[in-house]
C-alpha cells in the first residue's frame, strides 16, 4: 500500500508543481560483454572497459532514490558478468541491495549467454530474431545459448526485448509467436534501432509502419506485447512526440558514471529517428493514458 501510495504523490510533484524526478533509473555497471552485437553502442574492451565497484553503485543507487527513481534497471554489457570480487560481489547482491534502500522493482537486462540467475523482480532477454537472424545480429550460437538458458529459467518474470532493423524485422511475428508459445515467457516489448553511431541499420519508414501494423494486428489477437496501443502509434513517426517527451522520466547513468536526466538519444542528437519504445509509454504515462498504465502493471505484476 504505500509503495501506490507514493505514485500518486509523485505524479503531483511532477504534473501541478512541475518538477521533474525520474520515476525509473538505468544504470550501466559493466562495459564487460560476451557478445559482439551489430547495433551496440555501448560495449567497450580492452583498457576501455570498465565495472564499477559495489561502492560506485550503492553511491548511485542511494543517488537515484533520493533523486525519486523508486524502479532501477541493471544493464551492461552483460550485467551476470558483473563483479566485485574484493566485496564478494554480484548481480545479485545489487538486486538485494536496491531492495533493502526502498525500490519497488528490480530489472536486469540480459543476453542470456549465461545461465539467468539474477533475482531481479523483472528480466528482459535480448532476443533479436529468431535463429538466423539474431546469430546475425549478435553473434554465432547466441541464440541457441538464449533458448537454452530461457528453458532452464524458473524465473516467474522472464521476457524478451526486440531491437528491431533493417535485418531482423522480417522475423518480428516470429519472435512474437515463439514468445506467445513458450511455457517459460511471459511478455515480449520491442523498440526500433536508433543510430547512435551508424545508420546502417535504420529501417524505414515503410518498415516502421509495416511491423507496427504487425504489432497492432498480434495484439488484437492475444499475442502477450507490452508495448501499447497508442504507444504504437506514436511509434510511427516521432515527430508525432519528440516536442511532448518526458524522456527525464527515466535518469540514466553510464558506465564511466556519467549522469544523464534523459535518454541518452537526446545528447547523442538523435531524438528525430528515436525509436525507443518506452520513450513513447513514457510520454503516455505523464497524461495518465490507461493502455500504458495497463501494460506498464502487467509486466511487473510477477515478482520472484
Amino acid at each position: 500500500m504505500k509503495e501506490m501510495l507514493y505514485y500518486p504523490w509523485w505524479f503531483f510533484q511532477c504534473k501541478v508543481l512541475g518538477k521533474r524526478k525520474p520515476l525509473q533509473s538505468v544504470i550501466f555497471i559493466t562495459d564487460l560483454c560476451n557478445l559482439h552485437c551489430r547495433h551496440c553502442s555501448v560495449v567497450k574492451e580492452g583498457p576501455e572497459a570498465k565495472s564499477k565497484s559495489l561502492a560506485e553503485v550503492r553511491n548511485e543507487l542511494q543517488y537515484c532514490y533520493d533523486a525519486g527513481s523508486r524502479f532501477v534497471d541493471f544493464e551492461g554489457g552483460e550485467p551476470h558478468l558483473w563483479r566485485d570480487k574484493e566485496a564478494g560481489a554480484d548481480i545479485n547482491t545489487l538486486v538485494t541491495l536496491a531492495r533493502e534502500m526502498g525500490f519497488h522493482s528490480t530489472t536486469v537486462t540480459t543476453n542470456a549467454w549465461l545461465p539467468i540467475t539474477a533475482h531481479s523482480d523483472l528480466i528482459w532477454v535480448s532476443l533479436d530474431g529468431l535463429k538466423e537472424a539474431h546469430d546475425d545480429q549478435r553473434g554465432a550460437g547466441s541464440f541457441a545459448r538464449a533458448m537454452e538458458h530461457i528453458g532452464a529459467s524458473e524465473h516467474p518474470n522472464l521476457n524478451v526485448n526486440m531491437v528491431i532493423t533493417n535485418r531482423n524485422y522480417r522475423d518480428f511475428e516470429g519472435v512474437a509467436r515463439l514468445v506467445k508459445e513458450h511455457p517459460h515467457l511471459r511478455k515480449m516489448s520491442f523498440s526500433f534501432y536508433v543510430p547512435y553511431t551508424s545508420r546502417d541499420l535504420l529501417v524505414s519508414p515503410e518498415v516502421r509502419n509495416a511491423v507496427i501494423d504487425k504489432a497492432i494486428e498480434l495484439k488484437k489477437a492475444g499475442y502477450p506485447l507490452m508495448n501499447s496501443m497508442a504507444g504504437l502509434d506514436l511509434l510511427r513517426d516521432p515527430q508525432n512526440f519528440i516536442h511532448k517527451k518526458q524522456c527525464w522520466i527515466s535518469n540514466f547513468i553510464t558506465v564511466d558514471g556519467t549522469r544523464l536526466s534523459a535518454c541518452q538519444g537526446e545528447a547523442a542528437g538523435v531524438c528525430e529517428d528515436c525509436g525507443f519504445g518506452m520513450g513513447a509509454e513514457m510520454t503516455l504515462l505523464f497524461s495518465l493514458h490507461p493502455e500504458m498504465i495497463k501494460a506498464g502493471l502487467s509486466v511487473r505484476s510477477a515478482r520472484s
